[in-house]
């Protein structure tokens, strides 16, 4: 693999995202089993929504009937956030080509945390590469 060394770097760096992914993740599915909800909506809520603040949100708008309005808003609030770490990495992913749109899609506070270290890119062969590992990585951790 011509990546091997980058896609070894990205593994090792998202180690300790896996930890609290698995550790948010327990807490999520005792929260949801509590309310009635079994682990297919685990699963479902896991892989459509990424991003930890809002799922344990909508457990809350599920079993109070919130109406779709009300959590749209509270979405948009909730995740206001990336935006503006969406603009701080506009000259990192420029070139990645459509890579971009899914590293765009899964940006989570971790993923730009290991993102926007730079000493992480120093010595990898193609950055864009290391960037989507890690961002498909976290997102792999997230869905498990």
């Amino acid at each position: 693999m011509k990546y091997k060394k980058d896609a070894k770097k990205a593994f090792i760096a998202t180690i300790p995202v896996l930890a609290g992914y698995l550790a948010l993740g327990f807490g999520f599915g005792v929260l949801l089993s509590t309310e009635g909800f079994g682990p297919v909506w685990a699963l479902f809520m896991s892989i459509t929504m990424f991003g930890g603040s809002m799922q344990y949100a909508a457990v809350g708008f599920l079993a109070d009937g919130i109406s779709l309005l009300s959590a749209a808003v509270m979405t948009l609030i909730i995740n206001a956030r990336h935006l503006f770490y969406g603009i701080s990495l506009v000259d990192k992913y420029r070139g990645s080509g459509l890579k971009k749109v899914y590293m765009i899609h899964t940006l989570t506070d971790e993923t730009y945390s290991l993102v926007c270290n730079d000493d992480a890119v120093k010595d990898v062969s193609n950055k864009h590469f290391y960037y989507f590992l890690v961002s498909l990585l976290d997102h792999c951790y997230w869905i498990m």
